[in-house]
C-alpha cells in the first residue's frame, strides 16, 4: 500500500509542476495505477510489412506462407464461398508452384492482404498458369474465352492471381494494405524484369486498383464465378508514381 501512495504523490507532483488544473489531477488520480511518460513515444501495436515469398526463402518464411494460405480460406472459401480445393483450412491448387512468388502483407504472423504471381511461362505437367489453362478448356470453373487474344508465354508478362485484402480490416488499413501490395507489385515487376501482368478479378476489386496507381485495362469479357461478376485485365505499374508516394511516406 505504501509504494503505491508513493506513486501517486509523486504522480501529482508531476501534475502540478506541468501546472494541470486541478480537476485534470483529481481526473488522473482516478486512473488505475501505471506510470506517465511524458515527452516520450508510447508504445504502438505490431508495425504492417509487406514480406516476398518464393520457395529459395522458403526456410525463413514458410510460416508465413501457411498463414497465408490460411487467410486465403477464410477470404475465398469462407467469405466468398469460392469452390475452390482446401484441406485442413488452407486454401491451395496446381498454381502454387516452385515457379510462383508470393507478396503478403501482414502484422507479425498475421495476414492482412496478398496476392500470387506467376511466370506465363510456367510448366508444371499438365498445368501452365490459370488464364491459360482456361483457354485451353482446362478449368471448367472459367470460360475458354476469357481472353480476347491468345493466351502469352513470355517471360517478361506474368499471372497475378490470388489477390486479397482482409475484410474485417478498417478503411484505412484496408487502404494501407493495398498501398503496399501496390508498391509490392512494383518492386517485383522491377526485380525479375516484368514489363506487363495479367490478372482475373472480380470487377470490384479492378475498380479499387484503378484508384490507386495500376492501369488496368480489360483482357476479356466479363463472366460469372463463385457468385461476383469477373473479367481478365491487363495490369501495369505506374513504377516513378510508385517511387514518389514511397519518399513522401
Amino acid at each position: 500500500m505504501g509504494e503505491t501512495v508513493a506513486k501517486r504523490s509523486r504522480r501529482c507532483e508531476l501534475i502540478q509542476n506541468l501546472r494541470f488544473p486541478d480537476r485534470l489531477s483529481r481526473i488522473f488520480d482516478k486512473l488505475p495505477e501505471c506510470t506517465f511518460a511524458f515527452g516520450l513515444e508510447q508504445p504502438t501495436g505490431p508495425t504492417m510489412q509487406s514480406t516476398e515469398i518464393t520457395f529459395d526463402n522458403f526456410a525463413e518464411t514458410g510460416g508465413l506462407f501457411t498463414e497465408m494460405l490460411r487467410a486465403r480460406y477464410r477470404h475465398f472459401v469462407q467469405l466468398r464461398r469460392w469452390n475452390l480445393p482446401n484441406v485442413r483450412g488452407l486454401e491451395f491448387d496446381q498454381y502454387d508452384t516452385p515457379e510462383s512468388i508470393y507478396c503478403t502483407v501482414h502484422e507479425e504472423k498475421r495476414v492482412l492482404g496478398g496476392f500470387r504471381m506467376t511466370p506465363t511461362t510456367a510448366q508444371c505437367m499438365t498445368t501452365s498458369y490459370m488464364l491459360r489453362d482456361a483457354q485451353l478448356g482446362l478449368l471448367p470453373g472459367l470460360p475458354s474465352n476469357v481472353l480476347d487474344h491468345s493466351a502469352p508465354q513470355d517471360a517478361a508478362i506474368w499471372e497475378v492471381s490470388r489477390f486479397f485484402v482482409e475484410d474485417t480490416l478498417s478503411a484505412r488499413d484496408r487502404m494501407d494494405v493495398r498501398g503496399h501490395l501496390e508498391r509490392g507489385l512494383t518492386r517485383l515487376a522491377q526485380e525479375w524484369n516484368i514489363s506487363a501482368f495479367l490478372c482475373i478479378t472480380s470487377v470490384t476489386a479492378a475498380l479499387l486498383m484503378r484508384r490507386a496507381r495500376l492501369s488496368i485495362t480489360s483482357a476479356g469479357p466479363r463472366f460469372e464465378a463463385g457468385g461476383e461478376i469477373c473479367q481478365a485485365y491487363h495490369l501495369t505499374v505506374d513504377a516513378k508514381g510508385q517511387r514518389s508516394d514511397a519518399n513522401a511516406a
